[in-house]
Order: structure tokens, then sequence, then C-alpha cells
């Protein structure tokens, strides 16, 4: 009797093991990509680093940008909304992991009472009046084993979320930087621009003046006709 107990534990034991290598739903492959050999005239992978892998504090050196960036990253709401996001994602990772451990709970209560304030207790008079204390404490500890894969899928899908969200806050910093330099390369821009149009303007009011002392006029106060006879001072 004890071996045929025995055998049945151990069948119960083996079934439950082979049902908890089962998973819902087929395991997740990476698909195959074939990128190409050359890829905007550079030939194999061993180039050098690109541009954008560099932190953004190493590829712009302008202090004021610098500054710039340092008020953008601080400031912009959707940078804060990302980042949110991926410690809310960390969080419900962590707490699919956490369904793989046990989950152990505990609970306490501890109360005091009159026998006076039962109405099942007869106190006679000048008699004191009992007493009683209770405490009461309980532990609970609780664990489902993960036979048809539920727990694992679920830790999966988490953590593909929060990597999901982690590329999404990269994203919007790459985007935002870019943004404020695109901003500021393109206002140095505008200023030099403004600063070789004050330039020209310079050169053509000498060139003006040069002009104007070789037709010897007296000034800019001077007076002259250009109808008929150009050049004769009234």
């Amino acid at each position: 009797m004890k071996a045929q107990v025995r055998q049945w534990l151990l069948m119960v034991i083996a079934s439950a093991g082979l049902l908890a290598g089962c998973a819902v739903g087929p395991e997740y492959k990476r698909p195959t990509l074939t990128p190409p050999e050359t890829f905007r005239g550079h030939t194999g992978p061993a180039e050098a680093a690109s541009l954008a892998d560099l932190p953004w504090w190493e590829v712009f050196r302008d202090p004021t940008l610098q500054a710039l960036l340092q008020t953008a990253l601080a400031n912009n709401y959707d940078l804060r909304v990302a980042v949110a996001r991926v410690e809310e994602a960390r969080a419900f990772a962590a707490k699919a992991r956490g369904a793989f451990v046990p989950a152990i709970g505990y609970g306490g209560n501890i109360g005091r009472a009159r026998g006076a304030q039962f109405g099942s207790v007869v106190v006679r008079p000048g008699q004191p009046v009992p007493t009683e204390n209770a405490f009461l404490g309980l532990v609970t500890a609780s664990w489902e084993p993960d036979i048809w894969g539920r727990i694992r899928r679920q830790h999966e899908a988490a953590r593909a979320q929060f990597l999901g969200t982690e590329e999404a806050r990269r994203g919007v910093l790459l985007s935002l930087v870019s943004n404020v330099a695109q901003a500021y390369f393109a206002l140095l821009e505008l200023d030099a621009r403004l600063d070789i149009a004050r330039r020209n303007t310079a050169s053509f009011q000498s060139t003006y003046d040069l002009f104007q002392r070789r037709l010897g006029f007296p000034g800019e106060n001077a007076k002259f006709c250009t109808v008929g006879q150009p050049g004769v001072h009234l």
C-alpha cells in the first residue's frame, strides 16, 4: 500500500514538472535580418563610431549650446512623461517577476475588553470588573505554480514593454537635443547673415561716398537736378 502511494506521488510530481514546462503560445524568436553590405558608401561594419552614437555633451562643444540643452532637458514635459512611463514599465516588470516567488502576508490584531460590556457576564456590585486581553497574529503564504506558462508570458510582455518605453525615451531625448541644436545653429546662421549684410551695407556706403567725392558733390545736403543736365547744382 505504501509503495502504491509512493508511486502515485512520484507520478503526480513528474506530471506537475512536465506541465510546468509547458507554456502558452510559441517562444518568441527574433526575425532574421539581411542588412546590406554597403550603406551610403561605407563598406563593412568596421567603420568609425557614428555621430548619433556619441553623447551630445561630447558632440557639441559650445558652452552656450550645452547650457541651452541642459535647460531644455530639465524643463521639457514630453521628456518627463517619457521618463515617468519608463519608471511605470519598470515597476510593472518587477511586479510580474515577483509572481515567480511565493507571496507572504501577515496581519495582527490586539483587543482589550471589559466583562461588564458583555451581556453574558454578570458582575456583582463591589467586585472588580474582569478585563480580557486578546492578541491575534496571522501569517499567510501563497504561491501559484506556473504550470501553463501564464506568469512567464506576463513577465516577458512586461519586460518587452519596459524595453519599448526605454527606447521611446531615448527617441524623445534624441529628438529634443537635435531640435534644440538645429534651432541654435539656425540662429547662428541668421546672425552670420545679418553680419554679412551689415558689412555689405558698410562697403556699399563707402563706395557711394567715394563716388560722391570723385564727382565733386559737396555733401549729402547738396541738391542737384537729375532731369536735363545732371550734375548742375542749383
